[in-house]
């Protein structure tokens, strides 16, 4: 064959998506939004912590914390191969219907993140670190199903059950908590509420409850609402399996800033979102943020009114953000006891606290080839990277090594080993 009649081929070869014009390999992962700054500290370092040859190129979109971001992109060489990583953090639910090709219905509107759009992998990306979501130069022009995803539960108990996926193993553990909302100037009631139960949450997830239900103290008589996450979340699944509420079972949630959190935080905008919620706990950890909930009328009329959420423990630290009328949200301050225990990472390991999951890895069903070898040596390396050494510490994550507790399944209480 002549040059150029080859040239010719391979044009049309390219047009027809059968050859690739990027010679670079492209990987696109998803899931967990609880579990992402476990993932960033991996993917944002080089070998032998990181999968790079050297320190990669990074794209950081939807955060000023790189590590808290919705939208990453890593740039480098693995193995001296160029290699783009693309990640959009859905939530869990989203991302493991994202790689079996699943579309979920979210109360009448598609479930975001299944499929995903992702930030392009041709190099036109600028490297830096924004607050901004992508533009839409930045955004591929279709949306994708992704080829690996972070999960907070096992597919088993997941809106995809029935699609055949690669399951790379358990990678963790990761733990939530529940989050009483920031006030600069504290309501009463707010400085009694330190405890939630999982019969007292049964019920905060059917309607508001006015406080004196948490407290006990019959003067405490402003309103608590429940600020909480979409389908898409695994936060959301291992939060009514750990309570018993029902994993399906439609649940009454509200707003701050609607869905998704944008603007400057105005309590007044408390709203009702019923089955529906934030797409990442990002977005709950800012709606808990919003200073002024304290004076502000809520629905029911009250005057004055607490929210109260449900957030991995990587979102649920949080400092403050005075342009915006966001306040900082700390363990010590907002962080609520669950059943008389705090969370931590002893009192996970040693099965005294409930409210965690095992996180795990998919892939595509069918994945081969340098995405199915990404993933094993993605697996390993961020499972490695996990804390859980200090029992006093609030780990994002935990090495599966320190643990005196298991779970048999996503639905049952800790049980010791």
């Amino acid at each position: 064959m002549k040059m150029n009649q080859k040239l010719l081929l391979t044009a049309a070869l390219i047009a027809a998506g059968i050859v690739s014009a990027d010679a670079a390999n492209t990987i696109y992962l998803t899931g967990s939004s609880a579990f992402r700054g476990n993932c960033y500290n991996v993917l944002a370092a080089a070998a032998p912590t990181g999968p790079w040859d050297a320190a990669p190129d990074m794209a950081i979109r939807g955060s000023s914390t790189a590590s808290k971001a919705s939208y990453m992109l890593f740039h480098g060489n693995i193995g001296g191969t160029e290699t783009f990583v693309s990640c959009y953090w859905s939530g869990s639910e989203a991302g493991i219907a994202s790689v079996a090709g699943n579309n979920i219905d979210n109360d009448g509107s598609p479930l975001p993140g299944a499929p995903a759009t992702f930030m392009k992998t041709d190099g036109t990306v600028s490297y830096t670190v924004s607050s901004s979501n992508p533009s839409g130069a930045e955004l591929e022009a279709t949306s994708r199903n992704a080829d690996l995803s972070m999960a907070d539960t096992s597919k088993d108990v997941s809106l995809s059950s029935a699609f055949t996926l690669h399951d790379f193993g358990k990678v963790g553990i990761v733990p939530f908590t529940w989050v009483k909302n920031y006030q600069s100037t504290p309501l009463t009631a707010w400085n009694h509420l330190t405890n939630i139960t999982h019969e007292q949450i049964r019920v905060l997830l059917g309607f508001p409850q006015v406080a004196a239900f948490f407290t006990g103290n019959t003067g405490d008589t402003n309103n608590v609402f429940p600020i909480g996450r979409n389908k898409g979340s695994g936060t959301r699944v291992n939060t009514l399996a750990d309570c018993g509420y029902g994993i399906t079972k439609p649940v009454v949630q509200f707003s701050i800033n609607g869905i998704p959190f944008s603007g400057v935080g105005d309590a007044s905008t408390l709203t009702e979102v019923d089955n529906n919620g934030y797409e990442s706990g990002g977005d709950v950890a800012k709606a808990l943020r919003v200073d002024g909930t304290q004076t502000a009328t809520d629905l029911l009329g009250g005057t004055g009114y607490i929210a109260v959420g449900y957030l991995g423990t990587g979102d649920a630290i949080a400092s403050a953000d005075a342009g915006n009328n966001l306040g900082a949200l700390t363990v010590a301050n907002n962080w609520l006891a669950l059943n008389g225990v705090m969370e931590s990472d002893g009192a996970i390991e040693e099965g005294q606290y409930s409210m965690w999951g095992n996180e795990h890895l998919y892939g595509a069903n069918g994945i081969s080839g340098y995405k199915l070898d990404f993933g094993v040596a993605f697996r390993s390396l961020v499972a490695s990277s996990l804390g859980g050494s200090d029992p006093a510490a609030h780990s994002g994550g935990i090495n599966l090594s320190y643990m005196h507790a298991s779970k048999e399944t996503d639905l049952a209480a800790p049980t010791r080993l």
